[in-house]
């Protein structure tokens, strides 16, 4: 004889009055990034200078870390979600993505200087799936933003992402950088600029 549970009966009542997107939310893996892996940017900076940048992947090692060629010649070391490791040290890296992606994750973005009266706190979260277009094509992206605040005893710096990451091209397609500096020993540095880059060509390793 099947015992009647009230409770279980109503919490499948519940999941099936749920929309879709809440029972089944779709979410993105990390991409497996490869030798060979090469993103290159067309660049707008307001009031309207442009440029190009690019990151070609050179190396996988272990332990999430990668080696990355800039475009000017420059080798960095880079984490396997394409967040920068200034002196290969993680804890200096400020992570701008955290996957898996799902709408409404967030995350503390923290990072550490050699220098301990520096340090940049902040945070992250994805808000949207999106279709966007830019020179490379049209991608189905997650658009991820972020804020973080730089301080020491002379400047401060603020930073605001909004980054626009999709698996087809296993990193970003697009970022707008918003920053503001304050520095009291150089005021001719201080202001805001905004910085817009677009992705132009995305080459697949092997």
């Amino acid at each position: 004889m099947r015992t009647w549970r009230p409770h279980a009966f109503l919490a499948a009542m519940l999941v099936g009055m749920m929309p879709a997107a809440l029972v089944a939310q779709p979410a993105a893996d990390k991409p497996k990034i490869v030798v060979g892996d090469k993103w290159q940017f067309v660049s707008t900076t307001e009031p309207g200078k442009a440029d190009t940048w690019s990151r070609t992947v050179l190396e996988v090692q272990g332990d999430d870390r990668l080696r990355v060629q800039l475009g000017a010649g420059t080798i960095a070391d880079y984490d396997g979600g394409m967040d920068w490791m200034p002196d290969g040290n993680p804890d200096y890296r400020r992570q701008l993505v955290a996957y898996p992606l799902a709408i409404g994750k967030e995350w503390s973005v923290a990072r550490r200087f050699p220098n301990p009266n520096t340090s940049e706190t902040g945070k992250a979260k994805v808000v949207a799936q999106e279709q966007i277009t830019v020179p490379a094509g049209t991608f189905q992206c997650w658009r991820i933003e972020a804020d973080a605040s730089l301080v020491n005893r002379t400047n401060s710096e603020r930073r605001v992402w909004t980054r626009w990451y999709c698996p087809e091209v296993k990193w970003i397609a697009k970022e707008i950088l918003d920053t503001t500096i304050f520095n009291r020993n150089n005021p001719s540095g201080n202001g805001r600029t905004l910085m817009t880059s677009e992705l132009a060509h995305f080459t697949p390793g092997k």
